[in-house]
């Protein structure tokens, strides 16, 4: 049995969560990224997550899909995937973000595919993310 507190989100909780917390700028700053990376990958899945569960996560889309697309931050996860500590990136099919933090160490994490059939294995899969094996219960 693990931990499992990830659920199924939208942009618009994101959005109700950041016009109360965050800035002006950095929703806008936000949205034009988000805008970016819907031209590359145009099926997005928003979950709030803890950090273990985003780690478990893109380690899934790892053995399923492939290396995340751009700046590698693997050599910071719970569950690593990649093994190299110096800066560089990946070409892949599926890439993700993190908004905000809505509390220690959970947050807003959107999962961008350019694929539908993964974004819809991912959302299958949504409900079996959970804390992973470092966190038993």
């Amino acid at each position: 049995m693990n931990y499992q507190t990830a659920v199924l989100s939208s942009l618009d909780e994101y959005l109700a969560f950041a016009n109360a917390y965050e800035s002006e700028e950095d929703r806008a700053s936000d949205m034009r990224g988000r805008d970016e990376r819907l031209l590359q990958f145009p099926h997005a899945v928003m979950l709030q997550v803890s950090f273990p569960e985003r780690d478990f996560a893109d380690r899934w889309c790892w053995q399923q899909f492939g290396p995340c697309w751009g700046e590698c931050f693997q050599s910071h996860a719970e569950y690593r995937v990649c093994d190299l500590e110096e800066k560089h990136c990946h070409v892949g099919t599926w890439t993700s973000y993190f908004f905000v933090k809505t509390d220690y160490d959970f947050g807003f994490m959107e999962w961008y595919f350019s694929r539908e059939e993964d974004r819809d294995r991912f959302l299958a899969f949504v409900p079996l993310i959970h804390w992973g094996e470092n966190f038993p219960k």
